[in-house]
């Protein structure tokens, strides 16, 4: 792998993880400011989750400019390792069995992104 590979998928992890601590402090803003439940917001985790990482692969396709899909299931997975991690060595949580589909899900959306962001945003235009 390239420096330039590893820099914008670094980018677009980074990106999805500044996305999602921003939208993690307005949720739970709503949930201590307002008569907002968890139970009533249950699927804006998720909704944020798929942005996020859609946001994160567009971030590293733009970087990247080429190779759109393999940017963003690199961003995708380098993502879920890393909370994976988080989760097992910070919360001693193994329960990883039934999360395989959302993990999936996730690499999607951010492999959606990785090949937007390398077709609309890209600098360099084929004639």
């Amino acid at each position: 792998m390239s420096k330039r590979f590893i820099t914008a998928a670094s980018y677009g992890t980074i990106g999805s993880f500044i996305v999602i601590l921003f939208c993690t402090l307005g949720l739970s803003s709503i949930l201590r400011f307002t008569s907002a439940t968890e139970e009533s917001i249950s699927m804006a985790p998720m909704i944020i989750s798929f942005a996020a990482l859609f946001v994160g692969g567009v971030i590293a396709g733009t970087k990247m400019q080429e190779k759109g899909l393999i940017i963003g299931v690199v961003t995708g997975v380098t993502y879920c390792v890393l909370v994976l991690l988080i989760q097992f060595l910070g919360y001693n949580h193994t329960g990883w069995a039934g999360k395989f589909l959302y993990y999936g899900e996730n690499i999607i959306a951010s492999t959606i992104g990785g090949i937007i962001g390398v077709n609309f945003f890209s600098r360099s235009y084929k004639k």
